[in-house]
């Protein structure tokens, strides 16, 4: 169909050292997975990500852009209501943008990843 947009999906999965793995179909580009790989490996317990997405969410909700979350590894800048910046700390990737609704329904999804593999 001409004009229709396919919304991306990310899933998540456990290496053999139990550290999350993104995917993301249709494929994107691996800087990308990389840069969600190593924001999400300072969030990896299921609590440490349903705080993470309540930060986001409650920032998201009182600010729309202009506001920083970190983690350990790399930041995650709202620069406008449609634009999340993917901020490298330590040379693993190259800074790089997602759309705000993409980079949002990945949190609720890795959120719910690691809420699984918890149970």
């Amino acid at each position: 169909m001409a004009g229709s947009v396919v919304r991306a999906v990310w899933t998540f999965t456990l290496d053999e050292d139990e550290d999350w793995v993104p995917s993301r179909g249709p494929a994107g580009d691996e800087n990308l997975r990389r840069a969600v790989e190593t924001l999400l490996l300072g969030i990896a317990s299921a609590q440490a990500a349903q705080t993470y997405l309540a930060a986001w969410c409650a920032d998201s909700q009182r600010w729309e852009s202009g506001f920083t979350l970190a983690t350990a590894s790399a930041a995650a800048e709202r620069v406008s209501a449609g634009v999340v910046r993917l901020v490298d700390l330590y040379g693993q990737f190259e800074d790089c943008d997602i759309a705000a609704d993409e980079f949002d329904a990945m949190l609720q999804e890795y959120a719910a990843a690691t809420r699984a593999a918890e149970r």
